[in-house]
């Protein structure tokens, strides 16, 4: 009876700590935070995805290394958060799936508290977004020719055997951050950077917001920084056949060279219709970098918002539908167009007959973390395009929004009104790459923004 008085006495005094060491950290501002990184370079030859006209052969150099680094956010009591990037065109539910069922399994996670961000970079391996498209020989836009065969099997096999690799190291990296929270000073601001420009009107929307979040030890020495800024990933042109990041890539590195020890972290923003005003050459590459690495420098320095709350996800799927999905007649019609849709039309008449159907809605993920009422970040899946950011931040307030792009599964562009109304690449050709049945409904905007503005807390929402 003693011995049990004295246990549960025991307990109880470590319970009253720990309950003391929160509030404490509580009262200094400080946050449980975990950082980790793991090297996603494939190791052996791979395509690389990104670029149409790019030839069929596979990469076997690498010009820069890719990582996964992730960051996590709260103790066990809190309710842990955890955030990937990896250096990837994109990232599919199929992968994120996985990783949000291992950690609702050991940590007991809800997939709210998880979000994976893909750079964007199109020197990455293929992720499986393409693969139906991969035998396409050509120079964009002018022509192209198709292949009706399989993929090569080594070119199959080590696409398959990447992804595997893929989805045991964002396992990995998790479990790693998670494993090395401890208290942390965690602050952000925001910059700009002037590199993005909108590739199809002149003069059209760009979102060049740089935000940063900083993640410090209690003495203020420096842990961990992650960035984000509205540019696709092609410094870099489809003549470079060899593993890269790109810009974002070659930011990271920048930034880690100048503070040895620390990780960098980049996302992306609604860049779907911007890209960099210069590309094609490293030098490029190398400058857009060193203007991320530059002004992160100066927003490090700067007085910068502390947070004091690890964030709380909220996430809804919703269904946005495509603007018309074809019927067999009008596949067989198609299959007479010599573009990608001519062959999009003949992949989709082959899974008819074989009994499967055309999906008419695309499931689509929403996801927002909110650190107290000091800082919301907007998830949003597939490539955004910019005028979602306008209107978003118009709606709340740009002063307190981040938005991260091409989150937890990126399974196409994701236009707004006025892109689809307009046309071109953006709203109508690339969904057939991306093995879609049609452009989406012009209903979509207002789906989405009305979503984002249901999950968005209270505090952020403008009276």
């Amino acid at each position: 009876m003693i011995k049990k008085s004295a246990l549960l006495l025991s307990c109880l005094m470590l319970g009253i700590l720990s309950c003391k060491q929160n509030e404490a950290e509580k009262k200094e501002g400080l946050m449980d935070v975990g950082v980790a990184r793991v090297d996603i370079t494939p190791q052996t030859p791979i395509r690389i995805s990104g670029f149409a006209a790019r030839g069929k052969t596979e990469a076997g150099k690498v010009l820069q290394p890719l990582s996964a680094k992730a960051l996590a956010f709260g103790s066990d009591a809190q309710g842990p958060s955890v955030l990937i990037t990896v250096d990837l065109l994109g990232i599919q539910w199929r992968v994120t799936k996985t990783l949000v069922k291992m950690l609702a399994e050991k940590m007991h996670m809800k997939p709210a508290q998880i979000a994976i961000f893909a750079s964007h970079t199109h020197g990455g391996p293929e992720i499986g977004n393409l693969i139906n498209h991969l035998q396409c020989r050509g120079n964009y836009p002018v022509k192209f020719n198709f292949s009706d065969s399989l993929l090569e099997l080594d070119q199959l096999l080590h696409i398959a055997g990447y992804n595997e690799m893929l989805i045991e190291k964002l396992q990995e990296v998790a479990l790693a951050a998670l494993k090395d929270r401890k208290p942390a000073k965690v602050a952000w601001a925001q910059g700009q950077a002037l590199f993005s420009e909108n590739r199809r009107p002149e003069g059209g929307p760009v979102d060049q917001a740089l935000p940063v979040l900083r993640i410090s030890n209690p003495d203020g020495s420096l842990r961990a920084v992650l960035t984000n800024y509205a540019c696709h990933g092609i410094s870099l042109g489809a003549d470079v056949n060899e593993v890269h990041g790109d810009w974002m890539g070659e930011a990271q590195r920048v930034i880690e060279e100048r503070h040895p020890g620390v990780i960098a972290l980049v996302s992306i923003g609604c860049s779907g219709d911007a890209h960099p005003k210069k590309r094609d050459s490293i030098a490029f590459m190398q400058a857009y970098g060193k203007e991320i690495a530059d002004n992160v420098d100066q927003l490090l320095q700067s007085e910068m918002q502390p947070l004091t709350a690890p964030p709380v996800g909220t996430m809804k799927w919703i269904q946005l539908p495509f603007a018309h999905v074809p019927t067999v007649k009008e596949l067989m019609a198609f299959t007479r167009d010599t573009t990608i849709k001519g062959y999009y039309a003949r992949l989709a008449l082959d899974r008819i007959q074989r009994g499967d159907s055309l999906p008419a809605v695309l499931n689509y993920p929403l996801q927002t973390w909110n650190f107290g009422d000091q800082l919301l970040m907007i998830n949003m899946g597939g490539e955004v395009v910019a005028d979602y950011s306008v209107r978003l931040k118009k709606d709340l307030g740009s002063n307190r929004v981040w938005i991260n792009a091409y989150s937890n599964d990126v399974g196409c562009y994701i236009g707004s009104r006025r892109v689809i109304h307009e046309g071109g690449y953006e709203a109508d050709a690339s969904m057939y790459w991306y093995d879609k049945p049609s452009p989406l409904s012009d209903t979509v905007e207002d789906l989405i923004v009305n979503t984002v503005h249901e999950i968005t807390p209270a505090p952020f929402k403008k009276k």
